[in-house]
């Protein structure tokens, strides 16, 4: 059988630019035309089929030399390069605004799906109708589809984790972790550091992990659970310098509880109960009295609020009385502010609740009007703890500050014991509004509570109060150094004379000079160091565990929190290195 004879391919000759031809960019086998720019077949790469198209078609050009040709074929190369390089540029910078855009959808929160069906046509708006442009290159370039955004995502939260882990590695840090149940009830720990930023010369707080505990949440599992996160990112353990948690028996038990634990692995660690968590216990000690009248508060909100019709009515009758406000607020006592917020609410709309009550339930009403005095006393009582709740969250809160905010807190009960004893309510303004009908039995009540929650505060907040802050700590440059230890005398005397260091402290504080002057004073910086760093609070995992509720909806129930790079993207502040990881990625338009 005879083979089929083999079709002969001509090769370029650079004879052929005598006649303006060189070889096409996109097939060097195919000649192309530098005056009309037109590609011919492989057959038309002859010398008299090329030197009749130059006659025919250009015979203006025909009688031109060679050097005419090589300065168009250097012309027409440097074009084909920019052009090349303006697509690779363009492909370049769309694979970078594809992880940019990314990083935003993660930190908003939002599902991955909204790159393409909100972010791309807001762009091709924005470009149409604004710019009056055509904007189908520059969507093209820039891929967001659900998958790109999700790998992206993944990317960045693997590279602010790796910066987190090299910072750790070599760096004392402070912990603090606890554990919540998701609405889909798997067992969510979840932990924050807090270190000295070396480059910065700033205390820098960030989101560390968040793991699914297969089974139990006991304090063994708790500790295994970081141990091995630890191990598996090479952060030694015993760069630990304090630990917060709650004050679950899984956490704090003398015997398996988690510091324990940890205390084992790193005995001089500093563990603290979290502040607010032994804050809100205190804000619950009521007498018997006073503990009835919140509850006819509460059903009272419930008998108008559980009811649409009532709830209607009730909106009704307070527009009708001209109310500053026409609806009350729940109370729900995982919400720590929830009752100082709905006893103040109660108390502004109390005429109307009583009037709406005598129709709705009257024997509920004659509660209600009856326990007038104990509400207005329980709302302002309330409204004070909920201040020292919010002085207790936020960033950079350190022991000290707490410290001052729970000694404060203890002072002024007794300035509040006293007040009602003598029958002045000036720090009580809602009580003050039903002084006449207040009793001496009403207000021995008052006082005894007070009394008992200051008795309270002083057992359960024993260490924070008992907490030694040496004074050259807040005042370095007002103290007297021979009363301070001789250790540190040379060095306070040093810091005294540093004008660098007094400018610093007077424009930003005692903590932010500290951290600034660690490395240049560190027998100081060792002695102080647990009193900047160390978490008074679980404040940033409790904020954590919101983020969480927010992220992973019933519309995204299926995103595996822990491993998707969402969540660490939304709580941390590091910056991921998008170029670098940019340039692992050839650049592919969107399909």
């Amino acid at each position: 059988m005879a083979l089929p004879n083999k079709k002969k391919c001509r090769q370029y000759s650079l004879e052929y630019l005598n006649y303006g031809v060189i070889p096409s960019p996109t097939n060097a086998q195919l000649p192309m035309c530098l005056l009309c720019e037109q590609v011919f077949s492989n057959e038309a790469m002859k010398p008299s089929r090329l030197k009749e198209h130059l006659m025919k078609i250009h015979p203006d050009k025909a009688d031109k030399d060679r050097p005419f040709f090589q300065a168009l074929k250097d012309k027409h190369g440097r074009t084909i390069s920019s052009l090349f390089a303006k697509n690779s540029s363009q492909n370049d910078s769309g694979l970078i605004a594809s992880y940019n855009i990314s990083l935003l959808i993660a930190k908003c929160g939002h599902p991955f799906t909204i790159g393409e069906k909100l972010v791309l046509p807001a762009i091709k708006e924005v470009i149409s109708t604004v710019m009056e442009r055509d904007p189908t290159q520059v969507l093209k370039s820039i891929p967001l589809s659900n998958d790109t955004v999700a790998r992206r995502i993944n990317e960045m939260g693997a590279d602010t984790e790796e910066q987190l882990c090299a910072i750790l590695r070599d760096s004392p840090f402070c912990l603090q972790l606890d554990e919540t149940t998701t609405t889909d009830n798997n067992a969510l720990l979840m932990a924050y550091v807090r270190y000295r930023a070396s480059n910065s010369h700033e205390m820098a707080e960030e989101f560390l992990f968040s793991k699914y505990m297969e089974t139990d949440t006991k304090g063994q599992t708790i500790f295994n659970t970081l141990c091995a996160y630890l191990q598996e990112k090479s952060i030694p353990i015993s760069n630990i310098l304090a630990c917060a948690t709650d004050g679950a028996p899984a956490m704090v038990g003398r015997c398996r509880g988690f510091t324990a634990l940890l205390k084992e692995q790193v005995p001089h660690i500093l563990t603290v109960h979290c502040v607010s968590h032994r804050h809100n216990l205190v804000a619950k000690c009521t007498n018997p009295v006073l503990h009835e009248s919140l509850n006819i508060a509460v059903k009272a909100i419930n008998k108008i609020k559980a009811h649409a019709l009532n709830n209607r009515l009730f909106r009704q009758l307070c527009h009708e009385n001209d109310k500053t406000f026409e609806r009350l607020l729940l109370h729900t006592d995982v919400r720590w502010l929830s009752k100082g917020n709905c006893l103040a609410r109660f108390c502004e709309l109390f005429d109307s609740i009583v009037e709406f009550l005598e129709e709705v339930d009257g024997a509920l009403g004659e509660k209600v009007s009856s326990s007038r005095c104990n509400i207005m006393y329980l709302a302002d009582f309330f409204e004070k703890m909920n201040d020292v709740t919010l002085k207790l969250q936020g960033n950079d809160i350190t022991l000290v500050k707490s410290k001052a905010v729970i000694h404060s807190l203890t002072s002024r009960l007794d300035l509040y014991r006293q007040s009602i004893g003598r029958k002045q309510f000036a720090h009580f303004p809602q009580l003050a509004k039903v002084s006449e009908a207040l009793t001496d039995d009403l207000l021995i009540v008052y006082t005894d509570h007070l009394r008992m929650v200051k008795d309270d505060m002083e057992i359960r907040f024993r260490d924070l109060l008992n907490l030694y802050v040496p004074s050259w700590v807040v005042q370095p440059f007002q103290v007297d150094v021979i009363d301070c230890e001789p250790v540190i005398q040379e060095h306070l005397v040093d810091i005294q004379c540093d004008d660098e260091a007094q400018a610093i402290f007077r424009a930003s504080g005692w903590c932010s000079m500290w951290l600034k002057y660690a490395q240049r004073y560190p027998a100081l910086w060792q002695k102080i160091k647990l009193l900047i760093l160390a978490f008074p609070t679980t404040y940033l995992v409790e904020q954590g565990f919101s983020q969480v509720i927010h992220i992973q909806s019933k519309y995204r129930n299926r995103l595996d929190l822990p491993e998707s790079g969402a969540l660490r993207l939304k709580l941390t502040s590091l910056q991921p290195a998008v170029k670098k990881l940019a340039e692992k990625h050839q650049a592919q338009g969107s399909h």
